[in-house]
């Protein structure tokens, strides 16, 4: 049984290497639960999820239901999935539109900002009953960027500006893509479960690593991965002959503290890049910001990036994935596909398109990932090996001038180390 002292705590994390225990404990989880995802910033939705008064959307944070649900005076609140009468979940579909939210069981009915304004047979109440008392509880902080939603269910802790802070450039660089400069979560969501720990999935976002070789099938005979962006004829070069490629040793990733990261964006032929839908794009977005602008904004710097510790953000196949622990050994991963506003049609179907060759539940790609998670989880069973490897890298790092972040090569494991850094301070920090 774990303690959860600073010391015991201490003792699972080793410069390089971490104890197979954080993966596999059902007490370590738990206790994830309070002192990770109950204090820190947790991606809720995107505001165009709820475009209109009263549209909600639901989610956890953690484990704990919310709704994210717009009110009436166009602001976005986020609340406790929780009737605060006998605790049932008020909204149980996972989106919709209720002005007035009912709870099934005993019929009482809350306002989108979350006051309690109807309890039927009312004269049962006790003489001193306030229904101001009895309003749906709100998450303690909730704050936005660009439309992205985050909030904490914890009162006190790092604003939410300094937990984010150089990630919002990662946000800015897709937000950017879109001609009216505004993006779009409302084309569907892919919603798959693998059975493995949910810091498997967080640290296989920024792996460069494993590409050549958990998606092998990816990649053809001379060692260049399938076109994965409207107008490409080809994808990245990832292996010659017996080697990692060139153009993959390249890219780097970095450590942006608070358990985030990124990797570079990967080398493609974006001088030759072409098709009448990409074109129409293009033209689409020079005539909003102009012929210079646009051909910086479409050469991107991010493949993929992680706000720690629960969403991801893709540059290449533009999407925002969301990882949900529900147990010890079962995670939930929910794809959100992006839609530019203000782009043609044609680009958003396109990149749909490519997202659900890549990254659906039964994609070329992610079906790879899970299962290398689910062997993974079973491999670490095992218990004559305590220690998983996390060392690529490490002390070859270099300090990047631009960020002010540590960097290092994209196949190195320098932001896992960064994950575990930041999971060590949430899981130390007294309750």
């Amino acid at each position: 049984m774990l303690n959860g002292t600073l010391d015991t705590i201490g003792r699972l994390i080793e410069p390089g290497r971490v104890s197979r225990r954080v993966y596999t404990d059902p007490d370590i989880f738990e206790l994830e639960m309070q002192r990770l995802f109950g204090r820190s910033w947790l991606f809720v939705g995107h505001e165009s999820q709820i475009p209109n008064p009263g549209d909600y959307f639901t989610t956890e944070l953690g484990r704990q239901p919310v709704i994210m649900i717009r009110h009436r005076d166009n602001s976005v609140r986020v609340l406790l999935n929780r009737c605060t009468h006998r605790g049932a979940k008020v909204l149980n579909e996972r989106s919709g539109n209720a002005p007035r939210m009912s709870c099934l069981y005993h019929g009482w009915v809350f306002d989108s900002d979350g006051k309690l304004i109807g309890v039927p047979v009312a004269e049962g109440c006790s003489a001193n009953f306030d229904t101001n008392d009895f309003g749906l509880a709100p998450v303690p902080r909730i704050e936005t960027y660009r439309g992205f939603v985050f909030a904490s269910l914890a009162a006190k802790g790092i604003s939410f500006d300094d937990h984010l802070g150089g990630m919002k450039a990662n946000i800015d660089d897709l937000a950017d893509r879109a001609p009216d400069g505004k993006l779009a979560l409302d084309a569907g969501v892919h919603r798959y479960m693998f059975h493995g720990n949910w810091k498997l999935q967080v640290e296989n976002v920024l792996d460069s690593y494993h590409v050549p070789f958990g998606h092998a099938s990816t990649v053809s005979k001379d060692g260049t991965q399938f076109a994965r962006r409207e107008g490409d004829e080809r994808g990245a070069k990832v292996i010659e002959k017996d080697r990692t490629a060139a153009d993959w040793k390249i890219r780097r990733s970095y450590d942006m503290g608070h358990g985030h990261g990124w990797t570079s964006n990967t080398k493609l032929d974006d001088d030759k890049r072409s098709s009448p839908v990409y074109e129409a794009y293009v033209n689409a977005l020079a005539a909003k910001v102009g012929e210079a602008r646009a051909n910086d904004i479409l050469k991107p710097k991010f493949h993929n990036s992680l706000i720690y510790p629960n969403v991801s953000i893709m540059g290449l196949n533009i999407h925002v994935r969301v990882i949900k622990p529900i147990a010890v050994d079962l995670t939930e991963v929910n794809v959100y596909p992006i839609r530019l506003v203000g782009a043609p049609e044609a680009i958003n179907a396109a990149n749909i398109r490519l997202l659900n060759v890549t990254h659906s539940a039964a994609s070329f790609v992610q079906t790879d990932d899970a299962e290398s998670f689910f062997r993974v989880q079973k491999g670490l069973q095992s218990q004559l090996t305590e220690w998983v490897d996390i060392s690529r890298g490490l002390g070859a790092e270099d300090h990047d001038q631009d960020t002010n972040a540590p960097r290092g090569k994209a196949t190195d494991e320098l932001v896992v180390r960064g994950q575990y850094r930041a999971w060590l301070d949430y899981m130390r920090e007294a309750a």
